[in-house]
């Protein structure tokens, strides 16, 4: 005869199994969904240098909480970012989950350049983006498209190539700059207003990290 007991301990222990093999999933999806959010959070905080920007030079922006804010900052506008149109800035550096050396990264971003050259862009200038708290720096390109909608298709799409999580989207409303971060290997779309700050106190914060030298292609990064 079957024990009954030990079959109710058999059933116990595979309900257990399916118990634990549940949370195990569940917790891997938050865990998943927490570093996604962390990634969302640095990246929307993230400071961009833009290098020899046609009519403006090199400038250093920043988060801010206001249009008004981002206008004063402002007082010329910013006529790199074409009239009803969009700057993009993207990078090779460090996908999601992956460490490189800077060399590699410079290399990685050589590759990019070759893609994005092609990419039917107005005008192109180098760029740099840090977290001075963070500690880290992602070199990479800005592209300004008449068209926003072909630009953000094109750049995403060369993004998405390189195993990136997301690209800016750069946008002038009535003086005021705006910087979508818009993801591609996950789900992210958040904009925020963009201040100048001035590159000296940039510096100043994070020598070790502005005082570095680009990262890219020695003969690229730069349209027309």
């Amino acid at each position: 005869m079957v024990d009954k007991r030990a079959c109710i301990m058999v059933a116990l222990a595979a309900i257990a199994v399916v118990g634990i093999s549940s949370a195990l999933k569940r917790l891997r999806v938050r865990t998943a969904s927490s570093k996604a959010q962390d990634l969302a959070s640095l990246w929307v905080g993230g400071i961009e240098t833009m290098l020899d920007v046609p009519g403006a030079g090199t400038i250093s922006l920043a988060p801010c909480e206001t249009a008004a804010e981002s206008r004063e900052s402002f007082p010329d506008g910013l006529r790199a970012i074409p009239a009803g149109g969009a700057a993009f800035a993207v990078t090779a550096f460090d996908p999601p989950g992956v460490a490189r050396t800077r060399d590699e990264n410079a290399r990685e971003n050589g590759k990019l350049w070759a893609m994005l050259k092609t990419a039917g862009a107005d005008a192109a200038w180098r760029a740099y983006g840090v977290d001075v708290t963070e500690g880290w720096r992602e070199d990479g390109f800005v592209l300004a498209f008449a068209d926003a909608a072909a630009g953000r298709r094109r750049v995403a799409a060369a993004a998405r190539a390189f195993d990136q999580g997301a690209i800016y989207e750069y946008t002038l409303t009535q003086g005021a700059v705006a910087r979508r971060t818009l993801g591609v290997g996950m789900a992210m779309d958040e904009t925020t207003f963009m201040r100048r700050m001035p590159y000296d106190e940039l510096l100043a914060r994070r020598p070790d990290l502005v005082g570095l030298p680009w990262a890219g292609p020695s003969d690229g990064g730069v349209l027309p």
